[in-house]
């Protein structure tokens, strides 16, 4: 809601300079991800703080996992204890001693508590939260040793290094735009210039300013330059 409020209002200040082939624009990241807890739990370990970096695969955040460690191995010993009574059961209906409806009740049986270790299992691992993508932690709304809840916040990450510009231009201007079309971009905050190429070219065009949004592509990055910025396109 936030970025299509600010969008709107780059479109707005963006139309006295549209005849001059020029548009604003906002850089934004090509990946960025709210990561939430799925149990409810305590916080263990906090690895990585606002502003610090971190890896694909780096632990973020650990939840307390003994209870569902636990959890894990009472239902690790029910699947044993149920495979041995289907095993039985097999050899005891070879014996012709019980009937088939026995035999496939001990199955069912045994296949429920499998699928109940399979849930277990998946509680362990999600104790630890870790990074999906290279990038920086934005916010952190957690502290070690509270208790959080399932599907809450836990931390804001960004990749700062992939980012794209996200610009507004005249809907006129469809008959001309390409994709792959080199354009340039100026940083407002910077003063620094880019080199980028256009993405992606919205699908529908909006009804009332008759505007269109496009996605570019930079090239190289260099410091400084951070999601957030605006940025005067030149076409």
């Amino acid at each position: 809601m936030m970025r299509f409020f600010i969008l709107l209002c780059l479109g707005c200040a963006a139309s006295v300079s549209f005849a001059e082939g020029r548009a604003r624009g906002l850089l934004i990241a090509s990946h960025k991800a709210t990561l939430s807890s799925e149990l409810s739990a305590r916080v263990v370990t906090i690895s990585k703080t606002m502003g610090e970096a971190f890896n694909k695969g780096d632990l973020l955040v650990a939840l307390d996992c003994r209870l569902y460690e636990a959890q894990r191995d009472k239902i690790a010993a029910e699947t044993n204890v149920a495979k041995v009574r289907l095993d039985n059961s097999q050899q005891l209906n070879k014996l012709r001693s019980i009937g088939t409806l026995d035999v496939a009740i001990a199955e069912s049986e045994f296949k429920k508590v499998q699928a109940e270790l399979r849930i277990s299992e998946l509680n362990v691992e999600r104790c630890s939260i870790y990074a999906p993508f290279d990038g920086v932690v934005e916010q952190l709304d957690v502290q070690t040793f509270e208790i959080v809840q399932q599907q809450q916040t836990v931390l804001n990450i960004v990749n700062r290094n992939q980012l794209e510009a996200e610009i507004i231009v005249p809907s006129s201007w469809m008959s001309w735009l390409s994709i792959d079309q080199d354009i340039q971009l100026e940083v407002e905050e910077t003063g620094q210039f880019l080199l980028a190429k256009v993405s992606q070219i919205g699908p529908s065009i909006d009804p009332t300013s008759q505007t269109l949004q496009l996605r570019a592509q930079i090239a190289n990055l260099p410091d400084k330059v951070l999601p957030g910025m605006s940025v005067i396109t030149e076409f």
